[in-house]
């Protein structure tokens, strides 16, 4: 047998992934972008990463800890439609009763709100974003994924972000 044969890999399909892994897989294509020069899209990437992130964080809560069933979580999760209403209708009431509350409602107000923001005008109005913008957005987006990451404490590792 030869040594120095590469292995094969095994690719798992995208839809088979846990939340947090498709939150690191995202992450991992908004860096490539970011790298590319390609701003707006860059953002776009971001904001799904985000939205991503939130999910994992519901379903953490809703499936895992309070043992709703997933079938409904999931339709729940289908039909709030969004980072927002993600975001501000599901997880910040289920966080209430948290110490880390205050911390998120702040996380919204300082980075997810303009992460949302920046992905509206590209996405709904066409606008372009450049490299100062998506530096910004990337930052934002990087710190809220380490702290929803670490609040529900996820096993995916993401790459740091090296601007």
């Amino acid at each position: 047998m030869r040594s120095n044969r590469p292995k094969k890999t095994i690719k798992i399909p995208y839809d088979s992934l846990s939340d947090d892994e498709k939150v690191r897989k995202n992450w991992n294509k908004a860096i490539g972008l970011y790298e590319r020069k390609e701003w707006s899209v860059t953002i776009l990437r971001c904001a799904t990463c985000v939205e991503l992130a939130v999910n994992f964080a519901i379903r953490q809560e809703m499936v895992e800890d309070r043992k709703l069933p997933l079938p409904f979580v999931n339709k729940l999760l289908k039909n709030s439609n969004g980072i927002h209403n993600k975001y501000q209708n599901i997880y910040l009431p289920i966080m209430e009763e948290y110490g880390e509350h205050e911390e998120l409602k702040q996380l919204w107000s300082d980075t997810i709100s303009k992460i949302n923001t920046e992905r509206n005008a590209v996405a709904h109005k066409g606008e372009f974003r450049n490299k100062s913008k998506a530096t910004e957005i990337m930052k934002h987006t990087y710190d809220v994924l380490v702290v929803i990451f670490e609040i529900h404490s996820s096993n995916a590792e993401l790459k740091a972000l090296e601007i």
